[in-house]
């Protein structure tokens, strides 16, 4: 009896041991994670990130490029660590549905040569702008957005010194004037096709993960109804054509990847695969001046290649351009990068992307932080790091 009591009470000492390690272990990773944030030492970049659309309290569209600043332990001239509702220029939302526009436009021409001299990068990361939606969807008023004539000037300042630029997706698109595009093509040798892209999981309408627009531009270019259902990508142009392409039917991989050369790899960590399953737009560059680290690659079937072909759509085009000389540092990224889900709560773990990318797999279904821990964090890290050598 005694010797049966005995037994069974160890096996229940090892069960609540194995319970308290299983419990106790991951806590015990995620502190040491914390401790070495801590530890870790800090930097100062000075840094103006350009947001033109997203002045919600939460600023969800800011989180990717904060969480790699507070997690680099990256702090603003004054010793404090940036915050992502407030150190940033553009869009503020203030009581009784008004709003307040910190712009360069604001600034004089002295004040414009000073701040570009004070600054370390210049993100111009959203442009889309604001719209007063009581006009109704045919009259939508531009309340603010879009490239301005302030942005170029300090983009001219930062280029000048030798500083760091970094753009992204959309800040060609409407509303910026055809002008200020032109301009910043010229400056930045690169230049938009018209056409941006993106997949989704579904093209069933009854999924609801499609605009309404697509199936209104779709009929008005085909005369007929919407007629696919399985997952792929839809183009679509800014003098309104738009391109369906189906897995199986145009398609023999639905996600676009990303594939990246010798210098992204090698110089800025990046994957040499990664799928990307967000919004996208088709550039060229001017390859005297520029290169591409990364490009796109649709799979396609021999369907989908003529369709393409007739529109004068490539199946590969840049992911990221980069200036190829050492005069100033430049970098387009040709899809909407910074904008994907990462929690802030994990910002002051060191080396979570290890943990999170454990937890998600680095192949088979695409993880919704997958892109930014493999992808963006890497190349987000080294250009804040080359921003300050």
């Amino acid at each position: 009896m005694a010797l049966s009591f005995f037994k069974g009470m160890r096996r229940r000492v090892i069960f609540l041991i194995v319970v308290a390690a299983v419990v106790l272990f991951p806590v015990a990773i995620l502190l040491g994670m914390k401790m070495v944030w801590k530890m870790n030492s800090e930097r100062t970049v000075n840094v103006a990130y350009v947001d033109k659309t997203d002045a919600s309290e939460e600023r969800l569209a800011h989180n990717a490029f904060f969480w790699v600043l507070n997690n680099q332990r990256i702090k603003k001239p004054n010793g404090e660590f940036y915050q992502k509702g407030m150190d940033y220029w553009g869009l503020f939302a203030e009581a009784n549905n008004k709003y307040r526009f910190a712009d360069f436009d604001a600034l004089s021409v002295a004040q414009q040569d000073s701040l570009a001299e004070q600054l370390d990068m210049l993100m111009l990361a959203d442009t889309y702008g604001i719209y007063d939606l009581n006009a109704g969807p045919e009259m939508q008023r531009l309340i603010y957005g879009g490239l301005s004539e302030g942005d170029m000037a300090l983009f001219r300042q930062m280029k000048r010194q030798g500083k760091t630029i970094v753009a992204e997706f959309n800040i060609l698109q409407a509303p910026t004037p055809r002008n200020i595009r032109y301009q910043f093509q010229q400056e930045a040798g690169i230049e938009w096709s018209g056409w941006t892209g993106k997949y989704f999981d579904s093209l069933d309408p009854e999924k609801g993960q499609l605009p309404g627009w697509v199936f209104e531009a779709y009929q008005r270019n085909n005369q007929k109804q919407w007629e696919y259902k399985d997952a792929g990508i839809i183009l679509v142009h800014e003098d309104g054509q738009l391109l369906v392409l189906e897995d199986n039917e145009e398609l023999l991989e639905p996600i676009p990847q990303i594939k990246t050369f010798g210098y992204g790899m090698e110089q800025l960590g990046l994957p040499r695969v990664q799928e990307f399953p967000y919004w996208f737009d088709i550039m060229t560059f001017d390859n005297s001046i520029n290169h591409a680290v990364s490009a796109y690659q649709l799979e396609l079937t021999e369907k989908g290649r003529t369709k393409l072909n007739g529109l004068g759509i490539p199946d590969r085009f840049p992911a990221v351009i980069m200036h190829g000389a050492e005069d100033y540092a430049f970098y387009y990224f040709c899809g909407d990068f910074s904008s994907k889900p990462v929690s802030m709560s994990t910002k002051k773990f060191k080396g979570i992307e290890c943990f999170s990318s454990l937890l998600k797999g680095r192949q088979g279904q695409f993880g919704e932080d997958q892109f930014f821990y493999r992808f963006y964090l890497p190349l987000m890290s080294q250009l804040l790091k080359e921003s300050v050598q």
